[in-house]
């Protein structure tokens, strides 16, 4: 499970939102742009569980950028969902509002024999693509997230002083409640300003010492990270746990305080004012009472940090999803504003293998970008319109 995105959650959606209001609902018959022909949609199917969403069959040539991908990295993200069916029960339904069967009806795809270069064809044989839309509009936010690399010591120095905690010994759940038990009271747990004000020590906590306030923070909101050590071994860390505490997006703060422009607003622009005002930056950090715990995991440089499907990510073919809304595991076709490159769009085949706090509603998502500095810069401005395409296996669809 990552964290990404949270910290433009409250100002995105709000811009998405206001400007959705004032446009019109888009013709339903058909999914069009002003430079690319119209893309054909057959009769809408509407969706039992929700009658606001409606599923536009469609057709594979006419999915815009279909046959550009590199549908072989697509199909090996789609066999790390399959690794994770592998391990459910067959009678097992998948989550969402859609009806999408069972776990066994997806692991009939999974024992396909492919043969490389035919990855392509397995999915135009063995699938439909349905355009999706809610209360009539295809559109929806989409952002990025990426694996940040920080330096760290497993020991505590006068470089390495920054603490990444795991999960605290008095942490406690109750039902969907965290907090701590003090003279027999259940109260909330420890915030931001407490933890770092000592109030986990004594607990060897701590998994790690890493060299930068800013990089720790950062790292909560990716939800994952790797950090160099100092013999240069390369040591994960996941995801674990919060400390209950309610998210704050800060970057709300800056725009409030007319610090950065609404349009400017970024994971760049934030990191980079609070470097240049580190008093002010930790006050503006501590706003944000959540706390990420993580724990210690296996660094394999090939392979993206674990998911929420507990398999590992692939760059640019996973995409953190709402499984209120759509089960974890499934295909789609992305289509959406570039982040980096205006005169292009963002079209890849992704499977929905991730969740966050951030990314609530149907359609939504968060694209998973890869690790290093490269990946960091397009996740940090990644906050596109853009629409999916919902692919489902034929075997389900006939009928």
């Amino acid at each position: 499970m990552r964290n990404l995105s949270d910290m433009l959650l409250m100002l995105l959606f709000l811009s998405v939102l206001l400007a959705g209001c004032s446009s019109q609902p888009e013709k339903p018959s058909a999914v069009s742009s002003s430079r690319e022909p119209e893309i054909k949609l057959g009769t809408p199917v509407r969706v039992r569980n929700d009658s606001s969403v409606l599923m536009y069959p469609t057709e594979f040539h006419y999915l815009p950028g279909w046959h550009n991908d590199n549908h072989a990295e697509a199909f090996k993200s789609f066999r790390r969902s399959c690794d994770s069916w592998h391990k459910q029960p067959n009678h097992k339904p998948l989550n969402g509002i859609f009806e999408l069967g069972t776990v066994g009806d997806w692991k009939r795809l999974c024992s396909v024999a492919v043969r490389n270069g035919q990855e392509k064809q397995f999915f135009e044989q063995w699938f439909q693509p349905y355009a999706i839309a809610n209360n009539g509009s295809f559109n929806g936010l989409f952002t990025g997230y990426y694996l940040p690399e920080l330096h760290g010591s497993y020991h505590r120095s006068a470089r390495f002083n920054v603490p990444v905690y795991g999960i605290p010994q008095d942490l406690v759940k109750r039902g969907d409640q965290i907090g701590r038990i003090h003279n027999g009271q259940f109260l909330p747990y420890y915030n931001r300003t407490e933890i770092e004000n000592g109030a986990l020590q004594g607990q060897g906590a701590e998994l790690l010492w890493v060299d930068s306030a800013v990089d720790a923070f950062f790292m909560e909101v990716q939800g994952s990270g790797r950090v160099i050590m100092e013999n240069g071994h390369v040591q994960g860390v996941g995801f674990a746990g919060k400390n209950g505490r309610g998210y704050y997006a800060i970057g709300k703060t800056l725009v409030d305080r007319g610090i950065i422009a609404r349009e400017d607003i970024s994971m760049q622009t934030i990191r980079a004012w609070i470097l240049q005002n580190p008093e002010e930056g930790r006050q503006l950090m501590r706003q944000n009472e959540s706390v990420v715990f993580f724990r210690l995991t296996h660094a394999h440089p090939s392979e993206g940090p674990i998911g929420s499907m507990s398999t590992p990510l692939t760059a640019r073919h996973s995409l953190a999803v709402d499984k209120n809304y759509l089960p974890l595991g499934i295909p789609l076709w992305l289509d959406a504003e570039h982040p980096t490159a205006s005169n292009q769009r963002l079209r890849h085949l992704v499977m929905a293998q991730d969740t966050g706090g951030a990314i609530k509603g149907l359609l939504r998502g968060d694209l998973f970008w890869g690790q290093g500095e490269q990946a960091g810069e397009a996740a940090g401005l990644m906050k596109s319109t853009g629409r999916y395409f919902l692919l489902i296996p034929k075997h389900l669809t006939a009928g």
